[in-house]
């Protein structure tokens, strides 16, 4: 094939992804296609990441992850120490390659949806998986579904990135890979499509639910032709007791949210307590960890990696008050360290074996109280694992719907939308934060308003004023003004004295109608005319302050001064402008392009 062939084939190519893909509208079918081949890719991403953290146990421990506390129980205390000190040394290299030597995980996806057009760094994704991997496989007590849910994003952004697609269609594929890589790790279609949606994208506008849908469908499939179908946990059957009851989990959701914010709280500080053990190569920080997490693991082995032997066993009713109570300290403290540790790994998996270990104590607790009217032991497990998972992710709804699928267990949904609702209440009044924008708000990122609240509040004034202004001074004739505004079209001008000092501004509201026949124009300067200005904004100001300020004067356009020098005036802020950006961004946000919003 000669070169006047490629160029006409890739002018083909060109064009018909300009007619699949055009920014300004969205072709299903296209998309539709994209969305299959994201969710197969991230469903057998998910796969592989599974097998690949089995392979690494069965090297390392000698076991499979559904026996990993029965088997490490057995193993001498020498071989727990290396395996996790070992482990953290080579995840220790591969931080050497991934952008600030840290794992990624949702709250990167998070902030690639909202502010970057859905991209991610491709060989950052790869290796963050490759270091989870190894972390989970070392027995470092993280869990492995945000790592999988990066993949899948990871993988997404490749693909809009290869295709070159518009941001639009790139945020939808990206809900796509999340929603797959969900579905794929649980097994559950319906969890996955509501966190993409709830967590990733941010709306349930129907042109990204559908690709979404289709893509968790494609994700589950491949998970159940190559993994069977059936939940994470095997469970038997709960039913509650009494209504009396309710009052219960409505207490559960109390303390599971306490959990939750006590878990946070430390997550938080270890995040926060790395910058002060920089004298410590970054490479070291995991084999450290390693080395203590192995001490804990050395009674307590059930904290080993994401613990789902002890949380189905807790599920189950398997274990007293003290070993429960003692469980969940020490997975805390374990998932502190290495979370601070910089090992690769998420928090949903910690979550679960916490919530667990909350709701069965809580129940041990209320059946020795109200013996006739507590449920088993297990069911409150159940309830408590979704109320502290809710709370930590930030995401009720999808939470929810993860913890029926994983149990198969729907018996008790009012028990578990309780107490999850009361503990998402609390833990955002009380710790204002998610995880995930916690980690994010560490990062200078505050997200929780949505993309179009932190445009305002990270966008400078600077780029978006307009320095095209005029100025007049104050002792020239009054109708010198009216010719200038003449001229501008309207608006205002800036009033300054002698040395460019602002004085006021004047507009043609401050002037008289007939300011230019002799008898009202003799004698009169501008200074006879000017408006005092009582709020104006620096260049270095955010959008929210100067959108505030302009609210609060009901003027429609502000000078902008100087940041060094508040008498400077060095450009004009209008009212439309900060609206417009706003809106651009709130279309953004729903998947829309919002360019046409600008104005010029």
């Amino acid at each position: 094939m000669d070169k006047g062939d490629e160029g006409w084939l890739a002018a083909i190519a060109m064009r018909v992804r300009a007619g699949m893909f055009n920014a300004n509208r969205y072709a299903f079918g296209a998309v539709t296609l994209l969305a299959i081949l994201v969710g197969l890719l991230a469903g057998y991403a998910a796969i592989g990441f599974y097998l690949g953290i089995a392979s690494i146990l069965d090297f390392s421990f000698g076991v499979d992850e559904a026996t990993l506390a029965t088997g490490a129980s057995t193993l001498p205390a020498w071989h727990i120490i290396a395996t996790l000190v070992i482990g953290g040394l080579i995840v220790g290299q591969i931080l050497r390659f991934i952008t600030d030597h840290q794992t990624q995980g949702v709250s990167t996806v998070i902030e690639s949806a909202a502010l970057h057009n859905a991209k991610i760094n491709g060989k950052d994704g790869l290796l963050s998986a490759l270091a989870t991997i190894i972390s989970l496989g070392a027995g470092a007590p993280l869990g492995r579904e945000g790592p999988v849910v990066h993949l899948g994003a990871t993988l997404a952004a490749f693909v809009t990135r290869t295709l070159k697609l518009n941001p639009a269609t790139a945020r939808t594929l990206l809900g796509c890979g999340v929603a797959s890589a969900v579905a794929a790790s649980f097994n559950a279609p319906i969890a996955g499509v509501f966190f993409a949606l709830e967590v990733i994208i941010g709306h349930y506008a129907l042109h990204a639910f559908a690709p979404i849908v289709i893509a968790a469908i494609a994700g589950t499939l491949v998970s159940r032709a190559h993994m069977g179908d059936f939940p994470a946990f095997q469970l038997t059957d709960y039913t509650i007791v009494s209504y009396w009851e309710f009052p219960a989990f409505f207490l559960l959701g109390i303390v599971a949210a306490l959990s939750a914010i006590i878990f946070m709280v430390g997550m938080n500080k270890a995040d926060k307590a790395q910058k002060y053990f920089s004298a410590i190569p970054f490479w070291l920080h995991p084999p450290i960890a390693g080395f203590f997490i192995a001490l804990i693991a050395i009674a307590y082995p059930e904290i080993l990696s994401v613990g789902y032997e002890a949380t189905s066993n807790a599920l189950n009713g398997g274990y007293s008050l003290t070993i429960l109570l003692a469980l969940l300290g020490t997975k805390i403290i374990a998932t502190i360290i290495a979370y601070g540790g910089r090992f690769g790994g998420g928090v949903f998996s910690p979550s679960l074996f916490i919530g667990s270990m909350v709701g069965g104590a809580f129940g041990i607790i209320a059946a020795s109280a109200f013996p006739a009217l507590a449920s088993t032991p297990g069911l409150y497990a159940i309830v408590g694992m979704g109320a502290v998972a809710s709370a930590v992710l930030g995401a009720p709804i999808s939470t929810m719907l993860i913890v029926f699928e994983i149990t198969g267990d729907y018996s008790i949904t009012i028990a578990v939308m309780i107490a999850s609702a009361v503990a998402s209440t609390v833990t955002s009044t009380l710790f204002k934060h998610s995880f995930f924008y916690m980690q994010l708000a560490n990062n200078g990122i505050r997200l929780e308003g949505g993309r179009a609240t932190y445009l305002l509040k990270s966008a400078k004034v600077a780029d978006h004023m307009t320095r095209d202004f005029y100025t007049v001074q104050h002792t020239q004739p009054a109708t010198k003004a009216r010719e200038l505004l003449v001229i501008q079209g309207g608006g205002i001008l800036i009033v300054t004295d002698e040395t460019g000092h602002m004085l006021g501004t004047i507009g043609f509201n401050e002037l008289p109608a007939d300011i230019f026949e002799a008898e009202t124009a003799q004698g009169h300067t501008v200074g006879d005319y000017l408006h005092q200005v009582s709020l104006t904004v620096k260049s270095t100001d955010a959008l929210q302050i100067a959108l505030s300020r302009l609210d609060t004067s009901g003027d429609e356009i502000l000078p902008v001064v100087s940041p060094t020098k508040d008498t400077i005036v060095v450009g004009l802020i209008r009212h439309k402008d900060v609206i417009q950006e706003y809106n651009r961004a709130l279309l953004e946000t729903q998947g829309l392009d919002g360019s046409h919003q600008r104005t010029n």
